[in-house]
């Protein structure tokens, strides 16, 4: 299988992550480009030229990092991040759902700030400035699902969603209001599969 990831992606670290908490890193064979140079064979695995994108071992391809996870989770060994069913699945969804909808936010914000300063929209980065807010007490309240996941598909997704805050947004102190939260990703952050896929 080959894995188009660009190196400070967060949707393509989540699934590096993925992949080294499986201990699968042998089987996929990651492949770094730039999406913005539109590469011929990155559009030749999704036409939407987004990363991550997988290209299985048959021969077909798939884009977007929820499905793609759910895909490796499946096919590839080691133990399962994303129950099949049960409570700990709808947990898992929950918490992934959180990180990618503050994720969004904050890549968002990013890309707009990389535009040209007089088509800038201030009050866009803004909003998504709010979202991030919103979504950081819903994740406080969240550690004892954080905690019952064992750094699941849903741990691993806020893992990475805060550390892209870390990267890309280093005057957000959000660590101050979210004690627990804070505890909980540090003692988290010094994991491989973080470590190993660290963009910085």
């Amino acid at each position: 299988m080959k894995l188009y990831v660009a190196r400070t992606s967060p949707y393509a670290r989540k699934i590096q992550v993925l992949i080294h908490e499986k201990d699968a890193a042998g089987l996929v064979q990651v492949l770094p480009v730039d999406p913005w140079t539109d590469p011929a064979a990155l559009h030749a695995a999704v036409p939407a030229g987004k990363v991550p994108a997988l290209v299985t071992g048959d021969g077909w391809s798939l884009g977007e990092s929820w499905a793609i996870a759910d895909y490796l989770d499946a096919v590839l060994p080691g133990r399962r991040l994303l129950p099949a069913e049960g409570a700990g699945r709808w947990r898992g969804l929950r918490l992934s759902a959180l990180a990618q909808g503050m994720t969004d936010a904050a890549f968002a914000a990013v890309i707009e700030g990389r535009r040209p300063e007089g088509e800038r929209s201030p009050g866009w980065v803004a909003r998504q400035m709010a979202a991030i807010t919103r979504s950081l007490p819903a994740l406080e309240a969240a550690v004892p699902d954080l905690r019952a996941d064992g750094f699941g598909l849903g741990g691993l997704s806020v893992a990475v969603a805060l550390d892209y805050l870390d990267f890309r947004h280093a005057g957000l102190d959000w660590r101050g209001d979210c004690p627990a939260l804070a505890v909980w990703f540090a003692q988290n952050i010094g994991r491989s599969s973080l470590c190993a896929t660290d963009p910085r």
